[in-house]
């Protein structure tokens, strides 16, 4: 069966929720992906023949080949559909997903479908919330989010919290960076709507918001948070929170990759903490990012520098996952699943934003999905799993 725990979400999938320049709509998006799902509907039918399951629905769906669709209500004879589907194929009034194993047949109930959340809890409500993966392997580490502002939300990490307002082990803290991080919503204040795509697993996700209204799908990179896969076990704090230290995220200028595409410098990477170091004592600490393969000890950005594409040796594309290093210490963390970097010349007009790439070397099998900035690209692993 094809795994399901990595999601693949963006705006322009039906039934989405809007982000804009208004207070609460971060909020609004991260609950639908995070916890609620959204595109909820009841199905027209479900029939199964040759192993694979055709669901129909005349008035319209909003899932896309990749899309991992949560079935409800639907009885089957020899098994069972329900739960997170991966579709395989969809037009747009039907979409399919594997079901091997079971017998020629047409599911009977009352079936719905939605979009699956990566499956997260919340607390808090209006403009304050506070999320949490439920995965039993996860750190416990929580994002707090106050989205009362307009263009720019601002976030921190808690490694505990008893309610909304109050919590121990905050990442970052007021001295590092005063008020949290910043997530740019949009530069302006108004209900214009902003493109977005987050994809993550059931313990870390990546946002990325097209913020600015002239930007179309060029997206910014500084929206962050979630458990890596730490090289020490267990490491209750390797928990990462990157983000915008300065207020100036939404604004003109700001929708390039240059928070976030860092090669193998030895400079903090700007608005990036974990909660503490790899010794477990103290508090947060900032962190460095490392994309192996970007060339040059500064100035590296993926896909816009280094090595030329296609590689003159074998005509191959090539890609460098994500490394968090403490920064003080220079020790290493382990690595940020899912994201890549491309250490090749691609730049942001090679490939479109969620365009899918397949044979990458060195990743048989794998099928990512592009994101641009405005002086690069990133890739994206959306076939799982990631741990």
């Amino acid at each position: 069966m094809a795994d399901t725990s990595v999601k693949f979400i963006h705006s322009g999938m039906t039934g989405a929720p809007v982000l804009n320049g208004v207070a609460a709509a971060l909020i609004g998006v991260l609950d639908a992906c995070l916890k609620d799902g959204f595109g909820i509907g009841t199905v027209d039918s479900i029939t199964i023949a040759g192993g694979v399951a055709t669901v129909q629905r005349s008035a319209g769906h909003p899932m896309e080949v990749g899309t991992v669709a949560l079935i409800a209500g639907a009885t089957v004879s020899g098994g069972d559909i329900n739960g997170e589907q991966k579709v395989t194929a969809a037009t747009s009034t039907t979409y399919q997903f594997d079901a091997t194993g079971l017998a020629n047949q047409t599911a009977t109930g009352t079936i719905t479908h939605k979009v699956a959340p990566l499956g997260w809890a919340k607390t808090g409500s209006g403009n304050l919330a506070a999320y949490k993966p439920t995965d039993p392997a996860a750190t416990g580490c929580m994002l707090r989010v106050d989205d009362s502002g307009t263009t720019l939300a601002r976030i921190r990490g808690f490694e505990t919290m008893s309610d909304i307002n109050t919590g121990l082990g905050l990442f970052p803290t007021d001295a590092a960076v005063s008020g949290g991080l910043y997530w740019p919503k949009s530069s302006s204040s108004d209900a214009t709507a902003r493109a977005w795509i987050l994809v993550g697993d059931g313990r870390l996700f990546y946002l990325m918001v097209a913020y600015q209204s002239t930007a179309g799908q060029v997206f910014g990179f500084n929206h962050v948070f979630g458990d890596i896969n730490a090289v020490k076990s267990p490491d209750a704090f390797a928990c990462l929170v990157h983000g915008m230290v300065t207020s100036s995220g939404g604004t003109a200028g700001n929708n390039s990759a240059a928070d976030f595409d860092d090669g193998n410098g030895t400079a903090q990477s700007t608005g990036t903490y974990l909660p503490r170091s790899y010794v477990g004592v103290g508090g947060n600490i900032a962190a460095r990012k490392s994309f192996p393969l970007i060339v040059g000890s500064s100035g590296g950005k993926s896909g816009n520098t280094g090595m030329p594409y296609p590689n003159n040796a074998d005509g191959g594309l090539y890609l460098s996952p994500y490394h968090v290093i403490d920064h003080a210490s220079g020790v290493y963390r382990g690595v940020a699943p899912g994201l890549y970097a491309f250490p090749q010349m691609v730049g942001p007009t090679s490939f479109g934003s969620r365009d899918r790439l397949e044979g990458v070397s060195g990743y048989s099998g794998k099928v990512f999905r592009v994101v641009n900035s405005a002086v690069g690209c990133f890739a994206f692993d959306t076939t799982g799993p990631w741990r």
